[in-house]
């Protein structure tokens, strides 16, 4: 079992680390996507014991897509990346991509990368769900809930990258990766 887990954390490291130097080359599509929690910031103290976002930044999350390429037998891998954001629980982050409609489940990897000195996190929840999107289509909604490993609370800062692959029901194209969900 011991070696499954190697294998399996192997290709997880090797896709992401895949993905991000693809993405590195490429020029990112950015989108704006809406959090689905209203974001609530603990006060403490201490003021380092709960998720604050640093001066400047945002609480509401932003991802960052890249545009698909093909894989085998008219499927897609999609690469994306996104800060985490507090939950209602000071020890749960949670991060909401959008995607095209697939024509069944598809298959999703999650990393989870943190600043120096964080607290460890292992992905918690993931939900798929389809949604009706702004425009009036439907997209595919992944929401990514990652949970510290011990009992502390989330301190540092947290991305969840996402590597999705499966057969959309309209196949991106040139003019519409562009267009993906806005």
């Amino acid at each position: 079992m011991l070696i499954n887990q190697r294998l399996v954390l192997s290709v997880a490291i090797v896709l992401g680390t895949a993905c991000a130097a693809r993405a590195a080359a490429q020029h990112p599509i950015h989108r704006q996507t809406e959090s689905i929690v209203q974001h609530q910031l603990s006060t403490s103290a201490s003021g380092n014991d709960g998720f604050a976002p640093a001066p400047g930044q945002s609480p509401r999350t932003t991802a960052v897509y890249f545009d698909p390429s093909p894989a085998t037998f008219k499927a897609f891998t999609y690469c994306a990346s996104v800060l985490l954001g507090p939950s209602a629980s000071e020890r749960v982050l949670q991060g909401e991509f959008r995607f095209p409609v697939f024509s069944a489940t598809p298959n999703v990897l999650v990393q989870i990368i943190s600043s120096t000195g964080a607290a460890a996190m292992q992905v918690y929840a993931l939900r798929i769900a389809e949604i009706p999107g702004i425009s009036g289509s439907v997209e595919t909604q992944i929401v990514v809930e990652a949970k510290t490993i011990f009992d502390v609370p989330a301190g540092g800062i947290y991305y969840a990258n996402l590597v999705v692959t499966g057969v959309p029901v309209i196949p991106p194209t040139k003019a519409n990766s562009a267009e993906l969900l806005r």
